[in-house]
């Protein structure tokens, strides 16, 4: 169980700081909830359900930096294979995002990047649903490892490419 002015990741959302566990009735049923702040941004609130597995599964603690070296280091050298259709492709990338597991984040962040480099080299742009997931791989790797490394957000990546590259 988590406590009040924990940092955690929180599912794709990034680090977050649990500021309160409150006794609520959003469902017509009292229940116990976390209540998260997304540390990169004032204006959400996120209520999670102590009782419920499903979403608290998705709360896990901020790693230390030796945890998110050997991360790192795992992950070095990996790339997922390239899914030419781009309707499974933007599945698969989604429930990557979405299942929030750090460590297949980076990997999909290097797949994007050596694909992004690629196609560069060849005059061309990833396609607009490969960009935004891309971006988004980004701001959460940005989210997480800077609170890590307590380094600036505009830092990370170059520090995480070339853990993995």
């Amino acid at each position: 169980m988590f406590s009040v002015d924990d940092r955690i990741i929180y599912g794709a959302t990034g680090v977050c700081k649990i500021t309160d566990i409150v006794e609520n009735e959003l469902t017509g049923v009292v229940r116990e909830y976390y209540v998260l702040r997304p540390v990169d941004t004032d204006k959400s609130v996120i209520y999670v359900p102590v009782d419920n597995e499903k979403l608290t599964a998705r709360m896990r603690a901020v790693p230390t930096q030796k945890e998110f070296k050997s991360m790192l280091s795992k992950v070095k050298g990996e790339k997922l294979p390239w899914i030419e259709n781009n309707l499974e492709r933007n599945d698969s990338f989604h429930e990557i995002l979405n299942d929030g597991d750090i460590q297949r984040i980076v990997v999909l962040f290097r797949t994007l990047h050596s694909r992004q480099l690629e196609l560069s080299d060849c005059g061309k742009h990833l396609p607009k649903a490969d960009e935004r997931i891309y971006k988004e791989c980004s701001k959460l790797l940005c989210s997480e490892f800077s609170s890590i490394l307590n380094l600036p957000q505009s830092d990370i990546l170059s520090v995480v490419l070339d853990c993995v590259i």
